[in-house]
């Protein structure tokens, strides 16, 4: 008798642990297939949304003219006068972008910074 009974015990546990155990992985499946969706919507969406990198290039471009800026005063300071063209070394911040000279003399300086479609996007002028 004790022997049917601890079968029987181990039957009822098991059948309950079976149901629990199911129940379980119910849910895990439902959360799997919801985070798969999720995954799903998110590559699809952009990677950078369109403002967002106007409003980097936008900064970029903004850096290099005040690094152009920067580099024609010190030689300004240094040598009493702004450099020529052909001796100014554009610094690596304007990489990617145009530099267009309206003025560039020893005594002044203009210049605007166009992206690849020659839209200015940030300029710079000195006396």
């Amino acid at each position: 008798m004790p022997r049917a009974f601890l079968l029987l015990l181990s039957l009822c546990l098991t059948a309950c642990q079976d149901r629990e155990v199911r129940d379980e992985v119910t849910r895990l499946e439902a959360r799997v297939t919801e985070l798969e969706a999720r995954v799903e919507a998110l590559a699809a969406a952009p990677s950078v949304p369109p403002d967002a990198a106007a409003t980097v290039q936008q900064a970029a471009a903004t850096h290099c003219a005040n690094d152009l800026s920067r580099t024609l005063e010190l030689t300004r300071q240094e040598r009493g006068g702004y450099p020529t063209q052909d001796a100014l070394a554009v610094p690596g911040s304007c990489q990617g972008f145009r530099v267009t000279w309206e003025r560039l003399t020893s005594q002044g300086y203009a210049f605007r910074v166009l992206d690849g479609s020659g839209q200015a996007l940030a300029s710079g002028a000195g006396e």
